[in-house]
């Protein structure tokens, strides 16, 4: 079985799809997906399907969605006679039930080992294969989470990890990229990411310093008194102090001004990793 959630649900064994048609009986398959190898509680599930107005009927719509989703796996399992039988897949368990997939087939695993690969790589000094091995993460993600899931409760609270997970790591990767002196690589990047994110000051710190770093001084001025101006605007706020003074050593041009940036690129990527 191979299983994605990076994007649109996709859950294949062999080259069968074994998503279920029904709305309820998908969602829960997604669910298990996610909890792979763990018991999701009969209580988490009736959550996900119905909120906060259970009705009578849930046990027997849950073990609906349970048949349901094991017919599709009979199905893929008659053109692949090697795969295991559906209740040795999609397990009963006294609490609830459990969905066997392996670690490497479950696009969540693989992206998470990457990130941790990418850690290690930095921790032994080598920034190139870091960054290179977060590309490699990144690059699983189709779509946002879940896409074609139209998410409950539960499946919501996922899918808003995950996508906290994928800026996180988006934010680390342009961080060593700016480390290894990329800065005219990841220019357009943050301008993306910062218009995605119009009050995240740390990725318009990172563009700010690409642009300087990049012999564009009132480019990166551009973009600060854009920043400020929307914080004041929409939030009645100043930009942080770190920013103001970024501003201030832009001004100022000192003799070691490009020395100062670089030392602030690295700080900054310190506090990111912490």
């Amino acid at each position: 079985m191979i299983a994605r959630v990076l994007g649109p649900l996709r859950v294949t064994v062999g080259d069968v799809s074994v998503v279920p048609t029904p709305l309820k009986a998908k969602k829960l398959l997604a669910l298990l997906v996610l909890n792979r190898d763990r018991v999701v509680q009969r209580a988490t599930i009736e959550r996900e399907l119905w909120g906060l107005d259970v009705p009578m009927s849930a046990s027997t719509g849950i073990q609906n969605c349970v048949m349901q989703i094991r017919k599709c796996l009979g199905l893929a399992q008659d053109q692949a006679p090697a795969v295991p039988l559906p209740k040795k897949v999609l397990i009963t368990e006294p609490t609830g039930y459990r969905l066997a997939v392996p670690g490497d087939h479950f696009d969540v695993s693989r992206h998470r080992g990457l990130v941790a690969a990418a850690g290690r790589a930095e921790a032994e000094g080598d920034l190139a294969e870091a960054s290179a091995q977060l590309n490699n993460a990144l690059s699983l993600w189709r779509d946002a989470p879940l896409a074609d899931v139209p998410a409950g409760p539960v499946l919501q609270s996922h899918v808003r990890r995950l996508q906290e997970e994928r800026k996180s790591i988006l934010v680390q990767r342009v961080a060593l990229d700016l480390r290894l002196r990329r800065y005219t690589e990841v220019i357009g990047e943050l301008h993306a990411l910062a218009a995605l994110n119009p009050y995240d000051e740390v990725l318009y710190e990172y563009l700010i310093l690409a642009l300087c770093l990049s012999g564009r001084r009132n480019d990166a001025l551009s973009v600060y008194q854009e920043l400020r101006a929307a914080m004041i605007d929409e939030l009645g706020l100043e930009p942080s102090p770190r920013l103001r003074t970024l501003q201030q050593q832009i001004l100022s041009c000192d003799a070691d001004f490009d020395d100062a940036l670089e030392q602030r690129v690295s700080g900054r990527t310190e506090l990111v990793r912490a």
